[in-house]
């Protein structure tokens, strides 16, 4: 039986407490729920057990109860609730030592239980307390109603999700141990958080299969669990995925990586211009240290205590408050930069940002400049859709380009098997010219050789009167040479037409292979296009650099003009009083 907290506002406090604790008296151990006061102890985790899934459903939904009535009845009565060190917290002794003032509980306890008036009508006040910092005990159950995961439906239960195999399973094992390998929750291998963040970040894999599972998100799953329990957790994350973002940036292609860090970088040319040319003269670009505070957030940069309050920002404002965020880190090391290389820059931002907000000074500092930082949304997002719209036309140049070279060796191929044939049928052309030259010799000696036989007959029939044996011999022996040559004849005209068809042959094969050529000299000519294409972006990008030079330098001197114009003019008695010295001098 779960707690509305829409109803809650309704009630008194007497009548509240009293419900909560009777809910509370039902409650088996819950181990998911790390920030409850010491009367509610620990279960397992959720197993894929079938015969199990049912009482762990049962009592998972208890616990949410018992979280929110908890939570709430600390809030309202901060000076009768057990102080219960967070998870999440990176220094367990100030937790314990430094408390928020009971007004701020009673104010977070009233917007939390009227969550629907507050979102209503006292946005600017919400805004005001976010920025401040959520105070701790009551961040989890700040964190589902700011992220709308209290009222998600979903179409499988996180439990149903459980009992199934996963194909990312061998990957999100392989990467436990390396999310938040010194806190205490998660360093032990096979500890109750490795399994709490083994069991959302496989739930999640197959809740949305398109994005499986991406290195970084873990890290946002652990702050989440170092707040709540692990339903609650994967509820919240899934929020996080379809309104924050982080869906697309964590799908395989990352597309929307690319595009945040092009505006971080719009952002920096904008806001801190002589950093950027430091950074194009190193070339030191923003993938080599803004790609992990995208993907995790800052939890990989800077202490738990300033990744609390830039998740409560986020949950607020959304994506603009990574922007803010990753623009005031570099406004706060930005001197450092400067006398930096790239190795230098890489260590700075990478492993020694930790170091420098442990103070709340230095923290509350980085903060102010974030909400002071002037950004705007509007420019912010064309910047974003113009990159997307650049990007995808260089894809559309890339794919057609590979079309026209695969297209042009598939041509060149053909112009070979093409010369190959044209070969094969001039050779055989020549075969049966002199096949017929043959053939015409031997139809020319053996016409002589009729011709002397009709003389031969003729003599022979004018000299003596031929008997009929020796008549019928002849006669016979001329029409069998008569029909031969007949034959020779038939095959005479057949090789004429043979030669005929390969010549017609020959013909279509080379216009064939005057065809392809004519294609061949233009793909030619659209390639060396795409090269002076090419030739003219790379000059196009060195005059940008030289721009933004020249930006830089023009900026510098403007500073320098703003600052001489800034110097105090003299009066016109000074300068009376100048000339009366120097005439007395």
């Amino acid at each position: 039986m779960a707690v509305d907290p829409s109803s809650v506002g309704g009630m008194s406090e007497e009548e509240l407490l009293a419900k909560l604790d009777e809910q509370n008296r039902l409650l088996q151990q819950d181990s998911k729920v790390p920030n409850l006061p010491p009367r509610v102890d620990r279960v397992p985790s959720v197993t894929s057990t079938s015969s199990s899934s049912t009482t762990d459903s049962q009592q998972h939904k208890l616990g949410a109860a018992s979280v929110l009535g908890s939570l709430i009845s600390a809030v309202l009565h901060p000076e009768n609730a057990e102080r219960t060190p967070s998870l999440g917290s990176s220094n367990r002794e100030r937790e314990n030592s430094i408390s928020d003032p009971p007004d701020k509980y009673q104010i977070w306890g009233e917007m939390l239980a009227n969550w629907e008036d507050t979102q209503r009508r006292r946005g600017k006040q919400l805004q005001k307390l976010v920025r401040g910092g959520i105070p701790n005990k009551v961040r989890g159950l700040a964190w589902q109603l700011l992220s709308g995961a209290k009222n998600l439906t979903l179409p499988c239960g996180y439990v149903e999700l459980l009992e199934r195999d996963s194909p990312c399973e061998k990957q999100i094992r392989r990467d436990l141990a390396r999310t938040f390998p010194d806190h205490e929750f998660f360093k032990e291998k096979d500890s109750l958080g490795q399994e709490a963040l083994f069991n959302v970040m496989k739930a999640y894999s197959l809740h949305d299969r398109e994005v499986g599972y991406c290195q970084g998100s873990p890290f946002i799953v652990g702050l989440l669990l170092m707040q709540m329990p692990e339903e609650d957790t994967f509820g919240v994350l899934v929020r996080l995925m379809q309104e924050y973002r982080l869906r697309e940036l964590f799908k395989p292609s990352m597309s929307e990586l690319g595009i945040c860090l092009h505006q971080h970088d719009s952002l920096v040319q904008e806001h801190l211009t002589e950093l950027y040319g430091h950074f194009q003269a190193q070339g030191f670009h923003s993938t080599m240290y803004a790609s992990s505070w995208f993907l995790t957030l800052f939890s990989s940069a800077l202490p738990l205590d300033v990744v609390f309050r830039v998740m409560d920002y986020f949950l607020l404002e959304g994506m603009e408050a990574v922007f803010r965020i990753s623009v005031a880190l570099l406004q706060g090391v930005f001197d450092d930069l400067l006398n930096l290389d790239m190795e230098g820059m890489i260590k700075l931002l990478q492993n020694s940002l930790k170091e420098l907000y442990v103070t709340e000074e230095a923290q509350d500092a980085l903060f102010n400049r974030a909400f002071e930082l002037k950004l705007n949304a509007r420019k912010l997002k064309k910047v974003g859709k113009d990159f997307q719209l650049q990007r995808e036309r260089e894809t559309e140049e890339t794919v057609e380009n590979r079309r026209l070279r695969n297209e042009n060796q598939i041509l060149l191929h053909r112009i070979g098997i093409l010369e190959d044939e044209t070969q094969i049928l001039a050779h055989r052309l020549i075969e049966g010219q002199v096949t017929r030259a043959n053939e015409a010799e031997e139809v020319f000696s053996l016409r002589r050789e009729m011709v002397g036989l009709k003389k031969q007959l003729h003599d022979l029939t004018g000299s003596r009167t031929p008997t009929p044996n020796l008549m019928e011999a002849d006669t016979e022996r001329l029409r069998h040479r008569v029909a031969q040559l007949e034959v020779d004849s038939d095959d005479l005209t057949e090789l004429r037409r043979r030669e005929a068809d390969m010549a017609t042959s020959l013909a279509s094969s080379q216009a064939r292979i005057a065809e392809l050529a004519t294609q061949t000299v233009e793909l030619c000519r659209l390639q060396r296009k795409e090269s002076e294409l090419m030739a003219e972006i790379a000059i196009l990008k060195q005059d940008n650099v030289l721009v933004h030079e020249q930006l830089a330098e023009r900026s510098l001197q403007l500073d320098e003009l703003q600052r001489v114009a800034a110097t105090p003019l003299l009066t016109v008695s000074q300068i009376n009083g100048v000339e009366e010295d120097e005439e007395d001098c």
